[in-house]
């Protein structure tokens, strides 16, 4: 189903799950003019409590599965098993553990890295193409309490069985493989500092290995006072810095992108792309990989 620029009036979608994630998706959803109808377990959150009921009372063309991470695979199992048929996004991460999906009978799967359509990135993209890739320095971090002001760090996923920093922040490492190619880990190390009350790391460090030949070294963490999100791109011609908390992009100094930073744009990027022919969005095996990726690193070096 190819969906035009602008408005997508007449266009139906279900979101399921009703977490904060997906209310954010299916804000967005509206406003790019779709009909959205939610699916929760929580009573009077939801229009349906079941993809079942939502499938046949909702008929949508298009699908976000916004649970946790180890619902993921049942949900979309539930969905195929309900009759849908038409295109699927996967919140990320796809999975908790490195696992194959039922995506046959789909009429496409992808996942919901949205920071791929951040401006700063695409416009990122486009000064690399071309040059060989020979190092990056990526680094995030945000203190986890800062992430939800209003409620209590401990009641969110992120510190539960199925987050972590290397879960919730896998963007970077999606990041790394979307602009520079295809990445092997080569060390790395996850832990829980006890700074926080978290079950899984809220610091991890790693380096891996670029498709170029060079090195790429990550931070990812749950405790900065200050929140940051950068990153050091150095090829053959040229110096990139890409800082996604200002918005901006620069090359060997000059500033080359200024934008707004606005979350919701890249999400609707997002939404465009998965609605059209899925052009840009991660596919279903690179999310895969990401998640085997962490899973390495945490065999590797969490403390647990």
């Amino acid at each position: 189903m190819a969906v035009a620029a602008g408005r997508m009036d007449g266009v139906r979608a279900l979101v399921v799950g009703a977490g904060s994630i997906g209310l954010r998706h299916r804000a967005v959803l509206e406003t790019l003019g779709l009909e959205v109808s939610v699916v929760s377990r929580r009573s009077g959150v939801g229009d349906f409590a079941d993809e079942a009921s939502a499938i046949e009372g909702h008929d949508p063309d298009y699908v976000v599965v916004a649970t946790e991470a180890h619902d993921h695979r049942s949900a979309v199992e539930r969905l195929a098993s309900a009759g849908f048929r038409g295109r699927v996004l996967v919140e990320k991460p796809v999975s908790h553990r490195s696992e194959a999906f039922p995506v046959d009978g789909f009429e496409w799967v992808g996942v919901g890295y949205n920071l791929r359509f951040h401006p700063a990135v695409v416009a990122l993209r486009a000064e690399l193409a071309g040059d060989a890739v020979l190092s990056i320095q990526a680094r995030v971090g945000q203190h986890l309490s800062q992430w939800r002001p209003d409620r209590d760090y401990r009641d969110a996923v992120t510190a539960g069985p199925s987050g972590g920093a290397l879960f919730e922040l896998s963007h970077e490492l999606d990041l790394i493989s979307w602009l520079a190619g295809p990445t092997v880990v080569e060390r790395g190390w996850a832990m829980r500092t006890g700074r926080l009350d978290v079950q899984l790391d809220d610091l991890a460090v790693c380096v891996v290995r670029l498709a170029d030949g060079g090195l790429a070294s990550v931070e990812l963490n749950l405790l900065d006072r200050w929140p940051t999100r950068h990153m050091v791109v150095t090829g053959d011609r040229s110096t990139h810095v890409l800082d996604l908390v200002e918005g901006t992009v620069h090359r060997n100094g000059e500033l080359v992108y200024s934008g707004p930073v606005d979350r919701d744009q890249s999400f609707a990027a997002m939404h465009r792309a998965a609605l059209s022919d899925g052009a840009g969005v991660c596919s279903l095996d690179e999310a895969i990989s990401v998640v085997g990726q962490v899973a390495e690193l945490r065999s590797g070096g969490t403390d647990g």
